[in-house]
């Protein structure tokens, strides 16, 4: 393909498939200004733009099977998603580690990489840690991971993960701001309604626990972005919000984004940094903003690192207690058993400075230093 095109693209999709429905959620304008921005600003060689391509007949695949699936199990749009809990806030804030230790609770469910990879059928609770599609991600995707990645952010195909694998085929995807250089997309996503997006996710989670109920855990930094589209979707929503010092999570986050981004032709990780830096603070201002016109106290509860580094069940169970529900002694036990298989860094010390990105610490204080005083964080 010498150039994307998004009506060859869902035609692959379809013949790969055999079926020909995406379903009446639009995606198609997202779709066609993503490939207008990495046309115009990716630079990408053949290829990046013949894996890209393969990127996106993946998630369009992923959205006929839905559909299909849709049609042919009429009960999973009856499936009720209740009070589902999003752990968001800036990047690199301990949400990761929260999320995993939270899904070992009891009657929780977070989503795993392999079932929003390849979620058609829909799985079943009795072969949920047997199911042939995890043999099948650990030895792509999770193969595929180099051992830097692996050092920067936790990596398995039966991990619970961040959740915008749920609805990347609606291409409104803030992750691929990562892997390219799209300030065309970026910006159009900064405008958009991103509520047919969180009606997809809303989906996903039915689909998914239409064979194997739960209460949904969920994990993505960047739904402070779009905090007014997830509560429109889900008013029930609950959530926790992460906290850390900017001065070490920015550099670590943007540390995180140079691992796949520095495949760009003329990649400059100066540029990056101050691109990223503002890129997040945005992120926090419209999230704090949203929260505070949008949200009642009772639905929201801030959780810092460094208390959960402390004791990361006293965390949980706060948060727990805060939502009015209790923490067994069976989900702590299995927090605690969490803890001790999966050890921080035991792919190696993530190092990073503020310095190497053409950044300060002075600078990152103030930059951030409402939310350094609202929070304490500093």
């Amino acid at each position: 393909m010498d150039r994307l095109d998004r009506k060859q693209l869902m035609q692959r999709a379809q013949e790969r498939t055999g079926l020909s429905d995406f379903g009446e959620l639009p995606f198609e304008e997202a779709l066609e200004m993503l490939i207008f921005s990495l046309e115009r600003d990716a630079r990408l060689d053949a290829p990046r733009r013949a894996g890209t391509a393969e990127m996106f007949t993946g998630a369009l695949v992923k959205n006929l099977r839905l559909v299909d699936d849709r049609k042919r199990y009429p009960g999973i749009a009856e499936e009720v998603v209740a009070e589902p809990i999003f752990i968001l806030g800036l990047p690199r804030t301990g949400s990761t580690n929260l999320h995993g230790l939270m899904a070992q609770c009891e009657g929780i469910r977070a989503p795993r990489r392999w079932e929003m990879a390849l979620p058609s059928p829909p799985p079943e609770a009795a072969t949920y840690e047997t199911d042939p599609r995890i043999a099948q991600i650990h030895g792509t995707e999770v193969a595929a991971a180099s051992e830097e990645l692996k050092q920067k952010h936790p990596i398995s195909a039966d991990r619970p993960e961040q959740c915008f694998g749920l609805n990347d085929y609606m291409f409104m995807n803030w992750s691929l701001l990562a892997p390219y250089e799209l300030p065309t997309y970026r910006d159009w996503l900064l405008t958009a309604d991103h509520r047919p997006s969180y009606e997809a996710h809303k989906r996903a989670l039915q689909h998914l626990q239409f064979r194997h109920p739960g209460r949904w855990v969920l994990k993505y930094p960047k739904h402070s972005f779009t905090l007014d589209a997830l509560l429109a979707v889900y008013p029930d929503a609950r959530i926790i919000w992460t906290h850390r010092d900017p001065t070490r999570i920015i550099p670590s986050s943007i540390s995180l984004i140079e691992t796949f981004r520095k495949a760009t032709p003329g990649f400059d990780r100066k540029l990056l940094g101050r691109e990223w830096a503002s890129y997040e603070e945005l992120g926090m201002r419209r999230g704090l903003d949203m929260r505070d016109n949008l949200m009642k106290p009772e639905n929201v509860i801030d959780i810092h690192y460094a208390d959960v580094m402390k004791d990361p069940v006293a965390a949980i169970e706060r948060a727990y207690n805060h939502f009015g529900v209790s923490l067994s002694a069976e989900s702590k036990a299995r927090v605690l058993r969490f803890l001790a298989e999966n050890a921080k860094d035991k792919h190696g010390v993530h190092t990073y400075s503020a310095e190497e990105f053409g950044l300060s610490e002075a600078m990152l204080r103030t930059l951030f230093k409402d939310y350094i005083e609202r929070f304490g964080v500093a």
